[in-house]
């Protein structure tokens, strides 16, 4: 009973712990924070846009510094969080941005999952995707 009371409250821990960790991550996008997306971004990191396109952490870095990609306002709702033993989880829900990339306006959601691992005592995503869900609205 006391295994399963630990398992317990780790699992409540990381969900509360990831879901406002998305939160963050999402809000250095709106402040191009990028010294926050060096912490949370494992160096192994990629990124399958809604395009399909594969991106790795030093260039959505470099795209968020050179203002290539402006986040305007960033939120996600309906997060889920599973957690995957005591070092590895996963988050899903949807995200809402609005922005400009390349120059070019962009508003959508998406669906969204971000892969973590624990290193070191600290959650770090080592695999994103997301997919547009309907039309861009204006």
């Amino acid at each position: 009973m006391i295994s399963g009371l630990a398992t317990m409250a780790f699992g409540a821990s990381a969900e509360s712990d990831l879901k406002e960790l998305t939160q963050k991550w999402l809000d250095a996008y709106v402040k191009a924070d990028t010294a926050f997306l060096k912490t949370v971004e494992a160096d192994d990191w990629t990124f399958v846009d809604s395009d399909g396109t594969i991106v790795a952490k030093a260039k959505d870095i470099k795209e968020l510094e050179d203002k290539t990609f402006v986040c305007k306002s960033a939120s996600a709702s309906d997060l889920k969080v599973k957690t995957m033993g005591d070092n590895h989880a996963y988050v899903s829900g949807m995200v809402k941005m609005t922005g400009t990339y390349k120059g070019e306006d962009f508003n959508g959601e998406f669906r969204s999952i971000d892969i973590f691992e624990k290193k070191d005592g600290k959650w770090q995503a080592v695999y994103s995707q997301i997919t547009k869900v309907g039309k861009d609205k204006d």
